[in-house]
């Protein structure tokens, strides 16, 4: 099968265009002919060699990257009962997935934890933007900070591939939705219902914001956002690690969140992106090539990516 793939650790330019043996599954495995996959940041720090333990424990060269797909079964383990060859499905491989078995490929074998039936009215295209992004944002306003209707909401990196879902969310769920932005995104942030776009070239957050119930930072800036909590605010991030004097106010809760879903996260979003509530980024859309996945990682590097960057493999 064709592989999109690097050797060594390093820039965008190691990419390569490599055959590697078409992958089994196991008896709790499916096999995927990938009809499109997602480029994330998360991609980006695995090419570079950032990610460190766990992921590296688990890779060796070639390294196919990826997490993210969209796709048909055509072939699935003995033991796997709840689907089968010819489902169209989307997810996500599982976080620390084997060198060769990333998403960057004409096929991927993975577990069925974070895999959903494609619903009718969700393309194999925008269903590759939902898993990692709108996994993780889901997971953190859900699960991790339990945003209630009626509380106000900071996100720092509201243009971003998880922001823009994050923003979504919180509105379904029913907060007040403060977020950080770039001038040029103030448009599409408020039409997806942003109350409040704050332009963090000229403005810190704590300056405009006050006594919110909790933030969501996909940046980095812990500090910035621990300024504009309440005394019992609830702060996650996926961009940086909490240090120990950030984590020592007795009633505010801070705390990292890795990349985490289930299928049933996976249906409610597809269920709202169906019904038109939730609306996915999708800026960018190319074909698979050695050339198009180097310039989406390059663009994620630039700090200045909207939306969700997708590669199209097969119709």
């Amino acid at each position: 099968m064709k592989t999109i793939a690097i050797n060594n650790y390093g820039p965008a330019s190691n990419f390569q265009l490599l055959e590697l043996p078409q992958p089994h599954p196991t008896d709790q495995q499916v096999l995927v002919a990938v009809h499109a996959f997602s480029v994330n940041p998360m991609d980006v720090a695995g090419r570079a060699g950032r990610l460190g333990a766990p992921f590296a424990n688990q890779w060796t060269f070639p390294l196919v990257l990826g997490w993210d797909f969209a796709g048909t079964i055509v072939s699935v383990g003995d033991a796997v009962t709840d689907f089968k060859v010819g489902d169209a499905v989307f997810g996500a491989v599982p976080l620390t997935h084997p060198g060769t078995a990333g998403t960057y490929a004409e096929y991927v074998v993975t577990t069925t934890e974070q895999l959903a039936p494609l619903p009718t009215g969700l393309s194999f295209d925008l269903a590759t933007t939902l898993p990692v992004a709108g996994m993780t944002a889901y997971d953190a306003l859900v699960h991790r900070l339990d945003l209630q209707s009626g509380e106000r909401l900071l996100i720092q990196g509201g243009a971003g591939g998880v922001g823009l879902f994050a923003v979504q969310l919180a509105k379904f769920l029913g907060a007040y939705v403060a977020t950080t932005a770039s001038a040029n995104h103030q448009t599409l942030l408020t039409d997806l219902g942003a109350d409040q776009v704050i332009d963090y070239h000229h403005t810190a957050p704590a300056d405009v914001c006050h006594d919110f119930d909790a933030v969501f930072d996909t940046v980095g800036d812990i500090n910035g956002g621990l300024a504009t909590l309440k005394a019992t605010g609830r702060l996650i991030t996926i961009a940086a690690q909490p240090t120990a004097e950030q984590q020592r106010a007795p009633h505010q809760r801070v705390a990292f969140q890795s990349t985490r879903g289930n299928r049933s996260d996976l249906k409610t979003l597809a269920k709202l992106v169906v019904a038109g509530t939730l609306q996915p980024q999708l800026t960018v859309l190319r074909p698979f090539s050695v050339a198009n996945v180097v310039a989406a990682h390059q663009t994620i590097e630039s700090h200045h990516t909207t939306g969700k960057i997708v590669i199209h493999v097969t119709d």
